[in-house]
Parts: structure tokens; C-alpha cells; sequence
């Protein structure tokens, strides 16, 4: 079987990550992890773009207190901008508001709106489904405080990469808030003991920095033993129905070909697709798990970042 093909870029990250990380501990502790995604995104996500003003508030319901870090777009879509709900990954175990600001100020930049990073309960401190019980209560204050926030409550949209784009589908299935649109980057998108996904086996050795060792662990971690979501659409959205599916808003989907969550990516892509849900996919040729989070060092993570932008304003009118 023929190599895949390597963007040179992303050959040179990963080469320059063998180098950064050269000593690191071989079995590192979950705070040895967090550190570890932390410096990556700072050395290598995509520069600290400009914004009108951050802001650090509080989402509070009447079970639980939500942090959010609010991005203010210097160049907004509308006079009340639309809101992008921004749900970070990192395995449900890994990264928060500071390892991802570079990435909430480029999507603040590129679209124009008002993007609300939520700082959802970590595993394995928090189990399923705390981090999406917070990603829930995060949307619903923005329905509530939009317009106070000076935003648009009619135009709301959500976005997650990895184990963030898990919650973001699960968040577009689960909420009653209207949704505008969902924006799911190389999504985790079942963790049923039964998927298969040729992607995970092909790709999870270790060559293209995710491997499936790192997911299987995830899941552990998220999971309580023997929860029962797991097999269910409550765990792993790809096991909706076609109905629950339907009610989902459109959706753009980016994954990269040399990522093992790819093949799961694809056919939630074609699962929402064949219920009717306006779809636009986009396999990124070359390029690897985190290419969105590591875009300071890919180009073609820059040129995503700029594709989500352009599909979040065409979609804000």
C-alpha cells in the first residue's frame, strides 16, 4: 500500500513536535497532558488576532456556574453580531479557555461574531455528562443574554473540534435553543465499543500525531465504566435517529485525511446529509488531527480558519 500523502508543512510540524517534546514522559499524567497540549497550542496555533474587547463572565442556572470567556469581533457581521458558541477539545480531559484563545480570536476575526468559549468540567474529575450539561446551560444564557450582550439571539451557531466537536453535535441534537448553524472539526463522533472506522485503525499508529491508543484512553476517561450513553445517541451522536438528526441545523464539517476520527467525521457527514440537513464537507488533503488548533504552524489550518469564517458570514445574513 502507497504512503498517503504528507502536506511539507505539516511533515515539518511533525518533525519539529519530535523535537519539542524529545524527554517528555513516555506514560505522562493527566496534568503532565494538559501542560503538554497547552505549550503546543501556544507554540504552534495561529496568531493572537486583534479583537474588540475579551470579556470573562459567568453563565449561572439553578444547578450549576459556567465560566465563558467572551471574544468581541473588531470587524462584527452585523451592527448586533451574530453568537458562535466555541466548545473546545483536547479528549474531554485536555484544554480550556487559555490553550484555545488563539483559536476562539481567529474565529472572532474570520466570522465576525461574537465567539463564547466555554470552560465546560474536565474529565476524568467530571464524568459524561457533566461537560455537556455545561455546554448546554453556556447556550442557553447566550439565548438569554443576547440581546443584552448587544448580539443577535436569532443568529446563534456552534463549534467544537475533536472531542468539542462530540459535544457541539450533541449540543445541536440536545438543545431547544434555535441554531443557525453547527461547525464540527474532525469530530469524535461515536464511542460505541462496536465502531469500526478503517481511518482509526490505518492511522492510529503513532505517525500522524493522534493515535488510537490516545482515543480508546479518552473514552475511558470521559466515561464512567459501563455507562450505557456510550451506545446510544445520548453518548455518541452518530447513533441518532434520522428524526433527531433532522432537527439538527446545516452543518459544515472539516476533517483531514490523515486523521484516525476521519472515517467517523465522513459518515456523520452523510448521516445528517441523508436526513435532510444541508451539508457542506470538506476533507482537508495531507494534514492531521489539531491541524485547526496547530494553524500558526500549517498553512492550511489558516486557510480553514478562513473557510469557517466565510461559512459562518454567508450564514448570518
Amino acid at each position: 500500500m502507497a504512503d498517503p500523502y504528507v502536506d511539507p508543512r505539516t511533515a515539518a510540524l511533525l518533525a519539529r513536535m519530535g523535537d519539542d517534546f524529545a524527554g517528555g514522559p513516555a506514560d505522562p499524567s493527566v496534568a503532565e497532558r494538559r501542560q503538554g497540549l497547552a505549550i503546543a497550542a501556544d507554540l504552534y496555533g495561529p496568531p493572537l488576532a486583534p479583537t474588540a474587547r475579551i470579556e470573562n463572565r459567568v453563565a449561572v442556572d439553578a444547578h450549576t456556574a459556567v465560566p465563558l470567556r467572551l471574544y468581541w469581533p473588531l470587524d462584527p457581521a452585523a451592527a448586533r453580531p451574530p453568537v458562535l458558541l466555541h466548545i473546545h477539545g483536547g479528549g474531554w480531559v485536555l484544554g480550556g479557555g487559555e490553550a484555545y484563545e488563539r483559536v476562539a480570536r481567529a474565529y472572532a476575526q474570520a466570522s465576525g461574531c461574537l465567539v463564547v468559549d466555554v470552560d465546560y468540567r474536565l474529565a476524568p474529575e467530571h464524568r459524561h455528562p457533566a461537560a455537556l450539561d455545561d455546554c448546554l446551560a453556556a447556550l442557553d444564557w447566550i439565548a438569554r443574554e443576547a440581546d443584552d450582550l448587544g448580539a443577535d439571539a436569532g443568529r446563534i451557531f456552534v463549534t467544537g473540534d475533536s472531542a468539542g466537536g462530540h459535544l457541539a453535535a450533541l449540543v445541536a441534537q440536545r438543545t431547544t435553543v434555535p441554531l443557525r448553524g453547527q461547525v464540527l472539526i474532525y469530530p469524535v463522533t461515536t464511542a460505541s465499543a462496536a465502531a469500526r472506522f478503517e481511518s482509526r485503525q490505518a492511522l492510529g499508529d503513532g505517525r500522524w500525531f493522534l493515535r488510537a491508543f490516545d482515543i480508546t484512553r479518552a473514552e475511558q476517561e470521559y466515561f464512567a465504566p459501563g455507562d450505557p450513553s456510550r451506545e446510544t445517541a445520548d453518548g455518541s451522536p452518530l447513533l441518532a435517529t434520522a428524526p433527531r438528526l433532522a432537527r439538527t441545523p446545516p452543518a459544515l464539517i472539516v476533517t483531514a485525511s490523515l486523521d484516525p476520527l476521519r472515517d467517523e467525521g465522513e459518515a456523520y457527514a452523510q448521516a445528517l446529509s441523508a436526513a435532510g440537513v444541508e451539508v457542506t464537507y470538506d476533507c482537508v488533503d495531507g494534514t492531521i488531527h489539531g491541524f485547526v488548533l496547530f494553524a500558526g504552524a500549517i498553512p492550511l489550518g489558516r486557510s480553514t480558519l478562513e473557510t469557517i469564517g466565510a461559512w459562518l458570514r454567508a450564514r448570518s445574513g
